[in-house]
């Protein structure tokens, strides 16, 4: 059974409802809602008893003639009333009608014996209908009304006899009327700011219900939508099975664990989620390591921090650097050690508060152990080829200069072994280089470098291979100086120019332009009218052991490792490499150093 709360407000009509069925009668008759013509009812019905009052006693009647003018005034009054359009005048012009009132009253008294008569009392009628009304105007009428009344059988009366007591009767009815007045006004004024209250209070009800329906349909739509996406989110999570998705609360308790993670870590959902902390999957002495470096602690207290604390080094970093991505050794369920790789996402409240963390996880183990074994492989065939060529190349430097005559077809041939070995040995350099960088190894010897020299050494050494293949070598360099180590820097210059060479067919031409950079250092450019290259390859053309898909196609010798070496040994200087390159058009590679 549904029931309905009260108002917060009751109006009249609310009121009425629960009194008596004549009070409800008389509501409608002189409330605030009756009419003109309504208002002037209680007096025409008392007008009305006071005539049958006489023709039941007679004796009363002392003038005929002023009864009747009293009596036709009265019908006049309740005619005006009906009759006239009184909503479209000022609401001051109903005065008239308790003024035409006070004529009717003081006729009664006259023709039912003036000062004596029984019927006086009833003038106070039309002094409470203006005291009710709004302004202090209808007190003043009706005080003067009332006072009026009681003088006009005395005026009319020659006969009478002007007393003092008579005098002070007739202001001391006056002064009462005038007292009633001034209560009657200040109680419906007041009550009168209470219904505008009220009203004002209903409107507001009604437009504060109307809001809060609104509201309320607008968060059961919001908890819909809410549902529907935290429904399809539970469905895009599960639907992920390559990488692990977990949450967990500001202490790293896991509360979702994807089919992901139970594959990646071998334990079911129920298993985890509300049981165990995300760190009691990670290797612990790792973890240990991790806690005294973000919070500069000691073993001792390292060994001794719970899972909290060893969660928070995981996570703590989130608050000022957003998403933390590194790796970690993580344990599966049977024992086994992995590697994966964590994308931990701070979760925050409305206010800013952390109320938990969003980890994406992904196995990476075996990229991991490859790109070791291909480090290992690198360093290794590095360092077991570079002594023989070097040997080789020295012994082929004795044949040649030594003082033995060679004819000339064994000079070439010595030429081609010297020629290819050198290549051999450059490939060696760079993946021994490439190594040296992945160990942290690597080391720049500062000294003051005028890169105009180093460019006109290079375009020097580079120039018969680019004569050879047809292509066209121009230098525009003016001096600049600034703080390198000059060889780092003419590889630099030479991987970037001898790419140029093999990319540009023949009659082609390079341009190599060494300028001061407007806020100081250097800006040297390598552009080529090449093959160019595509522009979704331009973001990993300096990746190691990456190739152009034009080089592939047109079986372009090389390995890949001169761009990424390039590109390390000018950001080791705190400069930048840059490409640009249009398909058919050619390349522009531009690095820039900075200066003293």
């Amino acid at each position: 059974m549904t029931t309905h709360a009260p108002p917060l407000v009751e109006t009249d009509d609310d009121l009425r409802s629960r009194g008596a069925r004549w009070l409800r009668v008389l509501g409608r008759v002189i409330g605030p809602e009756a009419g003109v013509f309504e208002r002037q009812l209680p007096f025409v019905l008392v007008y009305a008893l006071a005539l049958v009052a006489l023709t039941v006693i007679p004796t009363i009647l002392v003038d005929a003639s002023s009864l009747w003018l009293g009596s036709a005034v009265a019908a006049l009054v309740i005619v005006l009333a009906w009759a006239l359009p009184w909503h479209r005048w000022p609401e001051s012009a109903q005065i008239a009608l308790p003024v035409l009132q006070f004529v009717a009253i003081a006729m009664l008294r006259t023709g039912t014996g003036g000062i004596a008569s029984p019927f006086g009392s009833i003038l106070f009628l039309p002094a409470v209908m203006l005291a009710g009304r709004p302004g202090r105007a209808g007190v003043v009428v009706g005080t003067l009304g009332v006072a009026a009344v009681v003088e006009v059988p005395v005026i009319l009366d020659a006969e009478a006899e002007v007393t003092t007591q008579l005098f002070l009767r007739s202001l001391f009815v006056a002064v009462v009327a005038g007292t009633v007045g001034v209560i009657v006004h200040e109680a419906t004024s007041r009550l009168r700011a209470r219904n505008a209250a009220l009203a004002a209070l209903q409107v507001e009800q009604l437009r504060l219900n109307e809001q809060l329906t609104a509201d309320a349909e607008a968060l059961a739509s919001l908890v819909r939508e809410t549902e529907a996406s935290r429904a399809h989110l539970g469905s895009v999570m599960d639907a992920v099975t390559e990488q692990a998705i977990v949450a967990t609360d500001a202490d790293g308790l896991v509360e979702v664990f994807n089919p992901g993670a139970e594959r990646m870590f071998g334990y079911t959902r129920d298993e985890v989620v509300g049981r165990r902390s995300l760190v009691s999957l990670f290797d612990h002495g790792q973890l240990e390591a991790r806690y005294r470096e973000v919070f500069e602690v000691d073993a001792t207290a390292a060994a001794e921090a719970d899972e909290e604390a060893l969660f928070a080094a995981v996570a703590a970093p989130t608050i000022t650097s957003g998403v933390l991505v590194r790796d970690w050794t993580f344990r599966r369920h049977d024992g086994s050690c992995g590697t994966l790789q964590l994308a931990v996402t701070r979760r925050i409240d409305g206010k800013g508060s952390t109320i938990g963390y969003v980890v994406v996880a992904a196995d990476v183990t075996l990229e991991r152990e490859a790109a070791r074994l291909k480090d290992q492989f690198v360093s290794l065939v590095s360092h077991e080829l570079r002594t023989p060529l070097s040997s080789v190349l020295s012994y082929v430097d004795l044949i040649l200069d030594g003082p033995d005559p060679l004819t000339d077809e064994q000079r070439e041939f010595l030429l081609v072994v010297e020629r290819n070995a050198r290549r051999q040995l450059r490939l060696v350099s760079d993946l021994l280089l490439t190594a040296q960088l992945d160990a942290g190894r690597f080391t720049i010897a500062h000294q003051d470098v005028d890169l105009a020299d180093v460019a006109r050494a290079t375009l020097a050494e580079a120039a018969p291979g680019a004569e050879g293949a047809g292509v066209t070598l121009h230098l525009e360099a003016e001096p600049v100086h600034v703080p390198g180590d000059a060889m780092r820097l003419e590889q630099v210059v030479a991987n970037l120019v001898s790419n140029a060479v093999k990319f540009t067919p023949r009659g082609g031409r390079i341009d190599v332009r060494v300028a001061a950079a407007p806020a100081g250092g250097a800006v040297v450019s390598v552009a080529d009218t090449g093959i160019g290259i595509a522009p979704d390859e331009l973001d990993r053309l300096a990746t190691r052991f990456f190739r152009a898909s034009t080089a592939t196609q047109r079986a372009i010798p090389g390995i890949g490792l001169g761009l990424s070496i390039a590109k390390a040994i000018v950001e080791a200087h705190g400069g930048e490499l840059t490409i640009a390159s249009r398909v058919g058009e050619g390349t522009t590679f531009t690095f820039t150093l900075p200066g003293a």
